[in-house]
């Protein structure tokens, strides 16, 4: 890389990382006026845990908001070198705008790479362990961790690995505690277990008794339990397909296509971790143009405004597809890729008639 490129490189990124903290910021403002709702005086989730919790969601607020902040932030960067003439005097020394637009992209293709792993390690782990917190403040009776879900449920303890519904779960284990002995009574370990009617159908179960003479084991292809969970609790600790890592979302996939049962907006959700980041490179198509061909003569204010409303217009655009195709059957691929297909058309387009 030479001087100009990284010249280049520092002052895009510069303007993108200024952005990115701006807009998040502002939207973390937003969720911690509208988390000041959920306080109680009952409880333990006060101004302070509100904040905190807004804080422990930082890193998907950060993932959502940067697309649009490397689409305003690139504006802002290169819009500067233009209203200095810098990008004239780049073009007189030999770099061409095919050049710098693909110098440009190189960086994109870089920031894609860390949102993704933004999107796929820190977003899901940070999100459950803030929903674990707010439970915790509002004395639910649940607690989430990476490990799975504690609930209590009377004199029952259950863990669960996966909660994918308020109707199935995975991997459960209940702890029968016995007040009058002071210890466990029965410990029932299960593969999974599905909500019928008004009852529950664990499958694949043990069941440990543990009496004066000893312990009994005995096992269960199904097992009927009635009372295995309060009404509701599950609303509060079931997943949510944005909150999975793609793997993850990869195995519910695959087990629904297994037992012939939906998984649309699971398999949308699973595109959209590659095409979230892909997007970055997207807004920089996009931003290259207005620059080169259109803006170098506008003021700051100006660019934001165009940043913003390209922005807002393909998130509208996206949400209105996601939804569009879920409901009229659309492959969850093509409605995860149509708006980045289409916007990088627009943006190729605009690019090509740059003189």
């Amino acid at each position: 890389m030479n001087l100009l490129e990284r010249y280049l490189w520092k002052n895009i990124l510069v303007s993108i990382l200024v952005t990115w903290l701006a807009l998040s910021m502002l939207f973390a403002l937003f969720d911690f006026l509208s988390e000041l709702g959920d306080t109680q005086a009952e409880t333990r989730y006060g101004a302070l845990q509100a904040l905190l919790y807004v804080l422990y969601k930082l890193p998907r607020t950060l993932y959502t908001n940067f697309p649009y902040a490397v689409l305003i932030g690139s504006l802002m960067g290169l819009g500067n070198l233009a209203a200095h003439s810098e990008i004239t005097a780049m073009r007189a020394a030999g770099l061409s705008i095919r050049r710098i637009v693909f110098t440009t992209l190189k960086l994109g293709l870089m920031l894609a790479l860390g949102a993704f792993a933004l999107g796929e390690w820190l977003v899901p782990n940070s999100e459950a362990h803030a929903q674990n917190f707010k439970m915790n403040m509002l004395q639910k009776q649940v607690a989430r961790s990476s490990e799975g879900t504690w609930l209590k449920n009377g004199e029952q303890l259950l863990h669960i690995d996966r909660i994918w519904s308020e109707q199935r779960i995975d991997g459960i284990t209940v702890y029968h505690i016995d007040p009058q002995r002071g210890g466990i009574s029965r410990i029932l370990r299960a593969q999974g277990a599905l909500k019928t009617e008004q009852r529950w159908v664990i499958q694949r179960a043990e069941e440990q008794r543990f009496t004066d003479s000893g312990v009994t084991v005995t096992r269960y292809e199904t097992l009927n339990e009635p009372g295995l969970l309060p009404d509701n609790i599950l609303s509060i600790a079931s997943v949510r397909p944005e909150q999975l890592a793609a793997h993850e979302l990869a195995e519910f996939i695959k087990h629904q296509n297994e037992n012939a049962l939906s998984s649309e907006r699971f398999e949308l959700e699973f595109w959209k971790h590659f095409t979230t980041p892909l997007s970055t490179l997207v807004m920089l198509i996009l931003a290259a143009p207005l620059v080169f061909g259109f803006q170098r003569n506008t003021g700051a204010g100006q660019r934001i405004f165009i940043g913003i409303i390209i922005g807002i217009t393909y998130l509208l655009l996206d949400r209105i597809i996601s939804r569009t195709g879920l409901v009229y059957g659309l492959s969850p691929l093509i409605s995860a890729t149509l708006p980045l297909v289409l916007f990088s058309g627009i943006g190729l387009f605009m690019l090509k008639r740059v003189r």
